[in-house]
């Protein structure tokens, strides 16, 4: 056991008798790290650094899965959550801040003519599935990308256990930027099918006109398209990749950087839809009007609105893929390591070599990361607190852990370089 570690070990044993996978995220997880040469718990966030409870600090590019999009413990949004508190937290009725919050977000999300406020990003996609299949009067969904632990999506993957059968049975997938893939499900599903929801935004991005046709092509079939922003909101633009790409959905879920890390997130569409939750779609949660996230966001959202917020984002990825780019050019691995993703949510994936999966690959990666001073999962998100030379610090970092990676190719095993365990992801996909 690496000593540095010492504090978050014996949390872990606690905490692994009590809690399942010991957190309340599977991606937050000991398992999504090299347990015993890695930190298993945070204690405090400053800008874009945070410190593990035994004191070592690293550069945070996970941004803990997302939400933080402005940096740990930045004054302003503290400012407002505190002023908010002084009031009260939860009411008897509701309070300004949704509607003040709802009128922003109808003015920067294309797709926002009505608004409803939950927690999650499942709470907002099954929300959204819910208003598509009273609007169409149709039961089955047509999806692609992750869209949460909902049984109407996880039952099309093999983390299915208790999601009934009939339930499995009305979610079929498709592949991203495969036109044709689509068009089968929707042959094969005939006047069947209610909504078509995906991730706008994934890999590298759609081809052109890839989403346009999708959009045709659910409409033409009588469903509606939602579009998945819980990751790409808040993130690639102010109005999400709908704004980016200039493609506008029937409806839309937003959650994970709008509150800077306070729990909120939103499903938001054409009012036609969306009153349908007056009429016996029931979305209603006892948290969603929760004052101090709704307050939070506002600023949050103040904060990103100015115009060089997302220029400053945009330009640390592409620093970032830069770099990454030079290493693996220099070092001649291009049939080991791969950069994925748009600028803002990019980073490396390596692909199996040898006797060598892709997670013994990144578990060496990630490793040397760690003692680097680098906390990543691979894809990496930027906040406005991330700096130039936190990025350049990153590179650096990589160039010496590709090197390691190297190594590990040449003997064909990870033995005597990875110090913990390997990466073990809980969540996969089918």
């Amino acid at each position: 056991m690496n000593t540095q570690f010492k504090k978050s070990a014996e949390w872990l044993n606690k905490a692994k008798e009590l809690m399942p996978s010991a957190a309340q995220t599977y991606s937050k997880s000991y398992r999504y790290f090299c347990e015993g040469a890695a930190p298993v718990f945070l204690d405090h966030g400053e800008g874009s650094h945070v410190w593990d409870i035994d004191g070592n600090e690293y550069i945070d590019f996970i941004c803990a899965l997302g939400p933080i999009t402005i940096g740990y413990n930045n004054k302003e949004v503290n400012k407002a959550v505190v002023n908010q508190l002084k009031k009260g937290i939860s009411f008897s009725q509701s309070t300004v801040l949704e509607v003040q919050l709802a009128e922003k977000l109808t003015k920067i999300i294309p797709s926002a003519e009505m608004v409803r406020f939950v927690k999650n990003g499942a709470d907002a996609t099954s929300a959204a599935i819910r208003l598509a299949r009273a609007y169409t009067k149709k039961d089955v969904v047509l999806a692609s990308g992750y869209h949460g632990c909902q049984d109407w999506y996880i039952g099309s993957t093999i983390n299915d256990l208790g999601v009934p059968k009939a339930v499995k049975n009305l979610i079929k997938t498709f592949e991203y930027n495969d036109i044709n893939s689509l068009k089968k499900l929707f042959l094969e599903n005939k006047n069947k099918v209610a909504a078509v929801i995906m991730e706008p935004m994934q890999e590298n991005g759609p081809k052109k006109g890839y989403l346009e046709e999708v959009k045709r092509i659910t409409h033409d079939n009588g469903a509606l398209l939602v579009f998945d922003e819980i990751v790409s909101g808040f993130r690639m633009a102010l109005g999400g990749a709908q704004e980016y790409f200039k493609v506008i959905p029937d409806l839309s879920a937003f959650g994970k950087g709008m509150g800077n890390g306070l729990p909120v997130s939103v499903i938001v569409g054409k009012k036609k839809v969306m009153k349908l939750i007056d009429e016996g779609a029931f979305i209603s949660f006892t948290f969603g009007g929760e004052t101090l996230s709704l307050a939070g966001a506002l600023t949050t959202i103040k904060l990103l609105e100015n115009p060089k917020s997302f220029k400053k984002i945009w330009a640390l990825g592409n620093r970032l893929k830069k770099g990454f780019q030079e290493s693996i050019e220099k070092k001649n691995i291009f049939k080991i390591a791969k950069i994925v993703g748009a600028a803002p949510h990019c980073g490396i994936i390596f692909l199996k070599t040898g006797n060598l999966s892709d997670h013994d690959l990144f578990s060496v990666f990630q490793q040397t990361l760690i003692r680097g001073g680098i906390l990543t999962l691979g894809i990496n998100n930027f906040c406005l607190a991330h700096t130039k030379k936190d990025v350049d610090t990153f590179i650096k970092a990589a160039d010496k852990a590709f090197d390691d990676v190297i190594l590990a190719v040449k003997k064909n095993s990870v033995k005597g370089i990875l110090l913990g365990k390997k990466f073990r992801p809980i969540f996969k996909r089918n």
